[in-house]
């Protein structure tokens, strides 16, 4: 099992940067407590050097989705040894009451077309980038705060008016009380908002804001200033390809540019009384883009 410890190909960013389980920890608590929401699937190769691809979902009972968390080992070139391995981790999810599977992939990878030869289609660009830890605060003019419950229905429509629709259809908007955050307010209005997720390794934030705001980086130097913990953990900031003056201003800033990502989702037919399938009504107008899994078989 050594030789997999660095061959994992990370498919989940906020596990990957926030939490770090690294393959065994994880594969570990996917057996001894199956509630933690991790679910683990080892399929046979045709290999000597790698007897078995490994593969792991995570999926919280309160979400729509699953998500895919890693991938091993990264040297499989072809479909042929994870197919199989992915039909298992896609019915477990399905059993599990998720409606689609996410994954963050990089560029030019292997599992890139892996991916979109088991159902896998593209719904955003992206990159992850990493604050420097020198980083300018500027003027402090500008103020983040702790989100509130009252804030939600000005973040949803603050949500509503930026993200693309094709983003929305597969990422709807946070609210309470799975999310925490920071807003922020100019003229008695929400002109920001930043999703937090907080661990161990680092702190991983996605963040909306105005598009005729004129001071991007005033507001990103803001941010960054009133995070916790910034001091003793990494900062990462989740950029997508609609976000290009978020992009630029931290290329302004000497912020480290992660690989380019694609965001992906497998949409998944949904068990009902384990006989019938229906669609998830948000994507009844959408294309069909994989089988049901309904005659999907696991084999433990």
């Amino acid at each position: 099992m050594l030789r997999y410890q660095k061959q994992q190909q990370y498919l989940d960013n906020t596990l990957r940067l926030v939490y770090n389980p690294g393959l065994f920890s994880s594969a570990l608590l996917s057996i001894a407590a199956p509630a933690s929401g991790f679910f683990t699937a080892v399929h046979p190769l045709d290999s000597e050097h790698y007897p078995f691809s490994i593969g792991q979902i995570y999926h919280s009972s309160a979400s729509l989705s699953a998500r895919l968390v890693f991938l091993a080992p990264m040297e499989m070139r072809s479909q042929a040894g994870t197919g199989k391995l992915l039909s298992l981790l896609t019915a477990q999810a399905g059993e599990r009451g998720a409606v689609q599977i996410l994954a963050e992939v990089p560029l030019d990878v292997p599992e890139e077309n892996i991916l979109y030869q088991a159902g896998f289609r593209v719904y955003a660009e992206q990159q992850i980038w990493k604050f420097p830890r020198q980083f300018s605060f500027g003027t402090g003019n500008k103020l983040w705060i702790p989100i509130t419950r009252g804030d939600g229905d000005q973040i949803v429509s603050l949500y509503q008016r930026i993200i693309p629709g094709a983003v929305q259809r597969v990422e709807p908007p946070p609210t309470f009380p799975k999310i925490e955050g920071m807003i922020c307010w100019h003229e008695g209005r929400a002109v920001g908002f930043a999703e937090t997720r907080f661990g161990p390794n680092g702190i991983l934030v996605d963040i909306i804001m105005e598009p005729e705001l004129s001071d991007v980086d005033e507001y990103l130097a803001a941010l960054f200033f009133n995070l916790p913990y910034r001091n003793t953990r990494d900062v990462y900031l989740r950029v997508r390809s609609y976000q290009e003056r978020v992009a630029s201003a931290l290329v302004r800033a000497g912020a480290d540019p992660g690989p380019e990502q694609r965001a992906v989702v497998k949409r998944l037919a949904v068990h009902y009384n384990a006989k019938q399938t229906f669609k998830y009504q948000a994507f009844e107008k959408q294309p069909d883009i994989t089988t049901p899994i309904s005659n999907t078989e696991i084999k433990n």
